[in-house]
């Protein structure tokens, strides 16, 4: 039989590789499909909340994954806006 520990899963270097490259490799991809705002809504509808755990549990990738956060703001109407589009929509006073 093949017992392996958690702890060391955990600690393997090449599972650390994986994990670092599979993270890369998924932000790449939100990052095409943000360009298609269509798409990158419905992708979402079904995965903001991963995308908010990641920002809370990632502090490595926390910035590249905030900027696919999506909110709602009273001059976005129904669809859900970026941070950065938020804060260039801004007017100067209230900066």
């Amino acid at each position: 039989p093949l017992n392996i520990s958690r702890e060391s899963l955990q600690q393997n270097k090449i599972l650390r590789v994986i994990k670092k490259n599979l993270v890369k490799k998924t932000i790449d991809l939100m990052s095409e499909l943000a360009e298609d705002s269509e798409k990158f809504g419905k992708f979402y509808e079904q995965f903001g909340k991963n995308i908010k755990l990641g920002v809370h549990e990632d502090s490595q990738n926390r910035a590249k994954l905030s900027k696919f956060l999506r909110f709602h703001s009273t001059k976005s109407g129904e669809t859900m806006t970026s941070l950065d589009d938020y804060v260039s929509r801004m007017p100067a006073e209230q900066a």
